[in-house]
Order: structure tokens, then C-alpha cells, then sequence
């Protein structure tokens, strides 16, 4: 199977599940057999692998999601406030951490932190990712 960032994320739950639940290697396979029909994680569809989410949910498992994201920059001229905000949803969006966007503003115009970006070169990094939601949208349609 392709290992996708999804899938890698699903079983990195799944294993998480098991430690919440105290499940012993046993169950655990057990639990697997009986949601999607396979003994070992690895072996489970996409599809398998929700299933197996949902069983463990329906037994106290609950999923965190990530807390820290970063720092977000201190940004005090109005013009780019907005600009940020928008930066900041597209990283979400792909599930980034700002250092994400501070690396773009380092390697595209050789600044240490977004803070320090002009309007334009905000709007380029903008730009950016806006290219890589496309691309990582066609990459899932062909998934």
C-alpha cells in the first residue's frame, strides 16, 4: 500500500487507540480481524483503517488533534493582518505549522520570520501556498 501523510496519520491514531484502550496485542489483532479482516494495521485498506478509528471510538478512544501549530507572527500594520489570516487558514487547511510559512519566507526572500515580509512578498507566499492546495488537491483525486 502508498503511504500517504492520511495513512500515516491513521495508523499513528490507531496505535495510539490501542495504548488509550490498554488493548494487549491480542485484542488488539483481534479487534482488527473483526473491523476490516486483516491481523496488522499495515495490512488494512484506507477504508479498513477508518473502520478499525470508528470501532475504537465506539469504545472510548478519542482522537486529539494538534494543539501547537506554532507561533503565529507579530504583524502591527493593517495591510498585512489580512494577508496573515489568510497564510494562516491555508496552513491549516494542509494541516502545516507556521514554521512552514516562515520557511517559505526564509528560502523565497531570506527573511527569518513572515513578521518580517513586506505586502508583496506576503502575497507571493500567499501565492505559494495556494499552488500547493492545488497541487495536493489534484494529488488526492488521483489517489
Amino acid at each position: 500500500m502508498k503511504m500517504t501523510p492520511k495513512r500515516r496519520a491513521r495508523l499513528a491514531a490507531i496505535h495510539l487507540g490501542k495504548k488509550h484502550l490498554g488493548l494487549d496485542d491480542d485484542t488488539y489483532r483481534d479487534l482488527l480481524e473483526s473491523a476490516c479482516g486483516v491481523r496488522s494495521a499495515a495490512d488494512a485498506t484506507d477504508d479498513g483503517l477508518v473502520a478499525v478509528l470508528r470501532r475504537m471510538e465506539s469504545q472510548g478512544f478519542v482522537q486529539q488533534t494538534k494543539k501547537d501549530v506554532g507561533r503565529r507572527p507579530n504583524t502591527p500594520q493593517r495591510d498585512k493582518v489580512e494577508l496573515v489570516k489568510k497564510i494562516e487558514a491555508l496552513l491549516a487547511d494542509a494541516g502545516r505549522h507556521w514554521n512552514y510559512a516562515h520557511g517559505c519566507a526564509k528560502k523565497m526572500f531570506g527573511k527569518d520570520a513572515v513578521e518580517f515580509c513586506t505586502g508583496d512578498e506576503l502575497w507571493r507566499i500567499v501565492a505559494a501556498l495556494e499552488k500547493d492546495k492545488a497541487r495536493r488537491a489534484k494529488r488526492e483525486q488521483l489517489d
